[in-house]
């Protein structure tokens, strides 16, 4: 399992490295460690759109460089992770030897597009958005 750069854990919306006493990689650290892979969760907004999180994962691979002495990384997204790991490697790919995506949304069309293409159309008129929910419509 170990790799020639690092593998840089990235997490999801909401993501943490440790919640409490939970932490967010659950076992894979561990495990990939045991492996021989050198293994840095990183942690980046968890509410921000993904130029901004993109941006702070830039910033963190330099340091990562700088104390590991490596000339890349292995980018490991989870979720919103991913789209933040492959925005990295877009704007730098020079830094990135690879982009694995878990459960990312990378062919998901976004929220909006969803609602207007195919919840909306389909919703009662007046019908219970509107009456359980007292929604118009907006």
């Amino acid at each position: 399992m170990s790799t020639r750069y690092p593998l840089v854990l990235v997490p999801g919306m909401l993501g943490f490295i440790r919640l409490v006493l939970y932490p967010y990689w659950y076992g894979i650290i561990k495990a990939l460690r045991r492996g021989g892979a050198t293994v840095i969760a990183v942690q980046v907004s968890p509410l921000n759109s993904t130029e901004v999180r993109g941006e702070q994962l830039l910033a963190r691979i330099d340091e990562i460089l700088r104390e590991t002495g490596a000339q890349k990384v292995n980018l490991f997204g989870h979720s919103q992770g991913s789209l933040t790991a492959r925005y990295a490697a877009a704007k730098r790919p020079d830094l990135v030897a690879s982009v694995t995506s878990v459960a990312g949304p990378n062919h998901a069309p976004s929220w909006p597009i969803i609602w207007k293409k195919i919840i909306r159309p389909t919703a009662p008129r007046g019908g219970c958005l509107r009456r359980c929910y007292g929604w118009s419509g907006g």
